[in-house]
This record gives C-alpha cells, structure tokens and sequence, in this order.
C-alpha cells in the first residue's frame, strides 16, 4: 500500500461502535491511535535483544579530578597516564568549567616533553566547544601521527577555597580529558534486560571487539565475539537521579552479575533503587593481543520506571462491537498512582489446516478500568482494552483458539518496557463465539486469503471530534520543527512557503512531550506537513504513529521530512548528560535519544507510518592531507561518517524513503563545515515536495 493509499482518511460520521470509541476518547486530553501491522511485519514491531542495542566506544572521556597533592607552587595537581592505541594522529581534548585557569603539560611515549604551559614552551588557547547545543569551555592539542605507548599529562590548577561546581552538583569531577583511540578496537557496554524496572535485578556488560574495518556496519559489529584476553581493570561510576556516585569493579568471574567465567565479558550489577535517570560511565583498561595498551571509557544512560501495571497470567477478552471493530481486554495488576501506558502484542489465531498463524500486531496507548472482583483488594483486578479490526482475522482465514503473543507494556513517556509476557490465551465473550470464535473451516476458506488492507485497519476510525474538524484547504501550513535542546531557530523561513515557525528552545523533550507540543502549535490549522531537524524529525513521526491531528489531514505531498535525525539514537546522550552535570549547563538528559531508548521507541512505530517519512543524512568533507571531523570533540564519541551528532548508520529509518546521503554539511552551526539545514538547494526541494 502506497503513503497516498494510507492517506486517504475517510472522515466518517461516526459509524461503527460508537461505544468503542468513546472509551479512547473519555480518558485522554488527546485522541490515540489504536494501531496494527499486518502479520507479515509482526517481527519488526519486537523488542529487540538487550545485547543488541549498547555502545561501542574508541575512545576515552577521562574525568579530571584534582587531588590534595600540591606542586612547588602550592597548586592543586592531577597527574595521568594515558594510553594512545590509535594509527592516525589524535586530539587531545580538555573540558571544564574553568579550563582556561588550568596548566597542562605532556610527555609522549619516548619521555620527550612536547608541552609544558608552566614554562612557557607552549600555550592552548581556551575556546567555546558547541556541543548539543551548548556551549562548552574547553581546550585542544592536535598531537601529531600518534605513536603507540603510555603518555604523562599533568594538569593543575590554583589552590582556592571557593566551591567548585563538582562541590555544588555532587559530581566528583571538575573536568574531563578526551582522546581517541584505534577505532578498530572497541569495547561495547549493554544491558543485560529490556525491563529496566524499579528495584529489579540489572546488569551492565562490557567487553573488547576487533574489527578489521573500521566502517564496519553496526549489525556485523554487534556479532563480534569478545577478545577474551585483554581487559586488565574494569569500572563503572553509576551517577544517581539524586546526584549521588558509586564506583563498581566489573569482572570476568561469574559472581556479581557476571554470567559466565572467563567469556571476555565483563559484568557486575548495578543499582535499580530510585525511580529517574542513571548515568553510567565504564572505563576499561588493558592489552591489545598485539602487546600495545589501550584505555576506552563508554557513557550511557539507563531510565529506571516503577512498575505501574503488570500483566497478569490471565485470558484476555475479545468483545465485538459494530460492523468491523472489536476490543481486547489484557488483565493487569495495577498500584495505585498508575496512568497511561502503551500495549502491544502480536493477534494469533488457528488457521484452517490447525496451524497457530499471526493475524497483525496490535498497539496503542491505554488506560485501565476496575473489574469487579470482590474479596480483592481495587487494584488487584484491572484490565487494559485496546481497539482492533476483525478483519486482520478474517482476511486470514483464523478462528479460536486465539493468542496473544509476545506482550509487553511500555511506559508512554520513555518508553521503557515495565512488563511482558510471552503468551496469553484469548477467550471469547459468550455472545460473540458463533460470530468469531467457532466459524467451520468451510466458511473460512470462503473468506479472500490477504484480502486488501484499509485505512482503519492500520490505524482505527477517526475519534468524534477528529471527524467533526472540517478537512478544509483554507489554512493548511507547513511546520518548520527544530531539534533537541535547539538555543534558536534552525530553518530559514525565508526558504519556505506557507509555513509557521515551532519554537520551544532550551528545552530536553521525550518524543512523547516534543510531539504533544507539536499538537497544541498546529491546532490552529486545518492540516499540515512537517519539515524537522534532528529530534524534531522522530517527534513528528512519534506524533502521527500515535495521536490523531493534523497530519492526517494533510495533502498534496510528503508527509514529513526530515535532515539529520538520530532515528536509531546518538553516543552524545550519555556523554551530554556527564558534561552538563559537570558544567551546570545543559538540558537535562534524554533517553529517547540513547541507542537503547531508540530502539525501544522504534518498536512501537509501525511500518506504515515510517513510509511517510523522507529522511537526508549528512557528513563533513574529507581530504587525504588532514584529520577531518565535524566536531573535534563529539568525533571522538562517533563512527564515521557522522555530522558531529548523527552516525550515517543511526540516521537510517528502516521502512522510510532515504533521500541520500550528502558530505559538506555538518549538523549545526559551530561545527568545520555549514550547518545541514541552511543547505538551500535541499530546503528549496523540501519545500516543494512538501504535504500541507
């Protein structure tokens, strides 16, 4: 089915089951969509495997932590070893809120001094490093061809007795020194559960990978065995949502969270206590099988939910309503302070030779209701019902018994998984058995095998005051949507027609909040397309995969389109959240943009929605002669190629249009080469390619 296919709503006035509908609308302030795929695509909708969505590292993001050791002087000194691993020459990068009052000075691997600030022989000027839309003091010292082997830096700075901004945010860091390493070798850290879950069991890995080819994909990345040979010292510092550090030893021994002995992966467990956002930042030291040492440090950030509902062993309902329409009742357990929350599972049915066959996927957001149960306690007995269409059943020719496979809730916020199960049998309301559950098999071979699939299908009727909004062409807009943390606007309006202006500056958004907000801005129009930067671009999808608004109404061209958005997610997410706890800047953390949090989200984005998205990738120019990058710090976190926040690889939206890949253009202002959304040649083609 073609996205002009998909488009077509039929506004209708309102039809079938008006009681179906109304409990979507009775408990929302927006109107959610109860989605479904057909059974062919049921596997993209699944979670993916936690060893499959972690990060790779090549470098290392070395916290600076001044001792009570003093120099000559009576300054305050840090001294370090570092360990350069790489074949090309390497930055070395300092950053801290009063850099420009440290001294640094460097010997290389052979003892040669090839910087010394406190005498004079060399100076780093201090400048603005733009990261993530904030501004970051810093310095730099492109070292040449790096040679192998163990270099001393030692940095100090005055004695004072005013509060340092580690002592204010409880951060035991007052800075940090970046360098890279060989991006042949990597360590890659992940989870070891979906179900980040209050005060559940969960464990970090990591280990060491070799890869011949520095460019490899990502999925041939992930299948890598660990070197299990290597790895002399493993840490992780976990920073609570309360600000509050604990150092953890991983190891390869089997206790503490470790799997299994001597494997090459590292593991230990960690803390699942308080509700919010953890931080993690791994560092990994050791020796390569070629006998050269490395270091490698990995940030990350892990959403700790309370387990709001959990599902309960128990048959689901089908009822049937009017014409086509039909709802699911999941039983749940629920405590007492639970709202919405986003259901999915796969529909199974029999087939008529006896086999157990998909009918679709089902998802949405859902609210629960009380059942009457007495003798148990109110939140014992509730269930969550979600919409779906009987024809997913009968254009396969299913009966009873029917399934629910592979089920989970989400939080709707985040998106983390609170709870699944692999199975829940289905029965049939009394009333509803002949009409569904128990049609003969002759009667089902009458029905058209894959019959075509319709608009309400995919993504339910239009709610009752969805459908009373005119579909009028009088005050269609184009909306102009910049990314996360944006300190300004990114799109020249000047280059658009029609269009309006989102503006929500300076702010952290999940995909969540970001697309209620795009909601309220286009209220006022009868329909509109989007054109997004960065995160914009998967709040404009998360909105239409979701809700009912404007965007459904929308004609004439492409649905949204987007430049540089990190769909599969960014290593910058974990290290933002560590600089900005360290500065006192920032816009806070965002696990929609982690690898692990995109992948959640991208579970619950069906495949017809992303075919309405174009999206471009971009990345900086390359020359033999230099070391090139869009941004010498954030290069440091990223495969190449990237834009200095996107990877090429993490901007792919599977099921979307890819519109090409461009080099020359980076992701914002600040960077080497011009930001990608003043490209006007592209923003002239968006513009007339754009739905309204």
């Amino acid at each position: 089915m073609n996205r002009l296919t998909i488009r077509k709503i039929k506004l209708l006035a309102l039809v079938a089951n008006i009681s179906l509908l109304s409990f979507a609308n009775a408990s929302y302030a927006l109107s959610p969509k109860h989605v479904a795929v057909p059974p062919e695509q049921v596997e993209k909708q699944r979670l993916q495997q936690p060893s499959q969505k972690g990060v790779f590292s090549h470098s290392t993001m070395l916290p600076i932590q001044f001792k009570e050791e003093r120099n000559s002087a009576g300054n305050k000194i840090i001294q370090h070893s570092i360990y350069l691993d790489g074949t090309e020459s390497s930055p070395l990068v300092l950053l801290g809120p009063a850099v420009g009052n440290w001294q640094l000075s460097i010997s290389n691997a052979q003892g040669h001094e090839i910087l010394n600030e406190r005498n004079t022989s060399g100076q780093i000027i201090t400048q603005d490093f733009s990261i993530g839309g904030r501004q970051f003091n810093g310095r730099q010292l492109q070292l040449p061809t790096a040679s192998y082997g163990k270099y001393e830096v030692t940095i100090s700075r005055e004695s004072t007795n005013k509060s340092s901004s580690n002592e204010k945010t409880g951060v035991a860091a007052e800075g940090f020194l970046l360098y890279k390493g060989d991006p042949q070798y990597k360590v890659y850290s992940h989870l070891d559960s979906n179900l980040t879950v209050q005060n559940k069991s969960l464990n970090i890995v990591a280990y060491l990978v070799h890869s011949n080819n520095e460019t490899s994909p990502r999925n041939a990345l992930v299948e890598l065995p660990p070197i299990n040979t290597g790895i002399s010292s493993a840490t992780v510092t976990i920073t609570s949502p309360t600000n509050q550090q604990r150092i953890l030893r991983l190891s390869d021994n089997g206790l503490n969270g470790d799997a299994l002995a001597g494997d090459g992966k590292f593991s230990v467990k960690i803390p699942t206590r308080e509700v919010g956002v953890y931080t993690s930042q791994i560092q990994i030291n050791g020796v390569r099988p070629d006998g050269i040492e490395f270091s490698r440090t990995v940030t990350d950030l892990y959403p700790i939910e309370a387990q709001s509902y959990k599902l309960k062993n128990a048959p689901a309902t089908i009822k049937l309503g009017a014409g086509s329409t039909a709802s699911l009742s999941v039983p749940v357990k629920r405590v007492a302070d639970a709202g919405n929350v986003y259901l999915a599972g796969e529909l199974w049915g029999t087939n008529p030779e006896g086999e157990r066959a998909p009918a679709a996927w089902i998802g949405g957001v859902v609210s629960s209701t009380n059942v009457l149960n007495h003798g148990q306690p109110e939140y014992e007995s509730s269930e969550l019902t979600i919409g779906f269409d009987t024809r997913w059943i009968t254009r396969q020719q299913l009966r009873a018994p029917f399934m629910l496979k592979s089920v989970r809730l989400q939080s709707v916020n985040n998106h983390v998984p609170i709870s699944q199960l692999k199975r829940i049998p289905i029965q049939l309301s009394s009333d509803d058995r002949l009409s569904l559950g128990q049609q003969s098999k002759q009667s089902l071979m009458a029905t058209t095998l894959n019959a075509s699939i319709t608009n309400e299908m995919l993504m339910g009727y239009v709610p009752v005051d969805m459908a009373a909004k005119p579909n009028s062409t009088n005050n269609p807009k184009l909306l102009l949507v910049h990314g996360y943390c944006a300190s300004g606007a990114s799109w020249n309006t000047n280059s658009f027609s029609n269009s309006a202006l989102f503006q929500d500056y300076d702010q952290s958004r999940s995909h969540e909040e970001f697309a209620q907000l795009i909601i309220n801005f286009g209220a006022p129009y009868s329909s509109y397309g989007v054109v997004a930067h960065s995160q914009g671009g998967a709040a404009a999808l998360h909105l239409y995969s979701r809700y009912w608004s404007g965007l459904d109404y929308s004609t004439g061209g492409t649905l949204i389109q987007s430049v540089g958005t990190p769909y599969q997610g960014t290593a910058l997410a974990g290290n933002l959240a560590a600089l900005g706890s360290v500065f006192g800047i920032g816009c806070g953390t965002n696990t929609d943009l982690t690898y692990s949090g995109a992948s959640n989200w991208l579970s619950t984005i069906p495949s017809w929605a992303r075919s309405e998205v174009d999206y471009y990738t971009t990345s900086f120019n390359t020359k033999w002669w230099r070391y090139d990058y869009c941004h010498l710090a954030t290069d440091l976190f990223l495969d190449d190629p990237e834009d200095g926040t996107t990877e090429k690889w993490s901007g792919q939206l599977s099921g979307a249009v890819n519109m090409g890949h461009k080099k020359g253009w980076c992701h914002t202002t600040g960077m080497r080469d011009p930001a990608q959304y003043n490209d006007s040649s592209r923003n002239s083609s968006m513009n007339s390619r754009a739905a309204r």
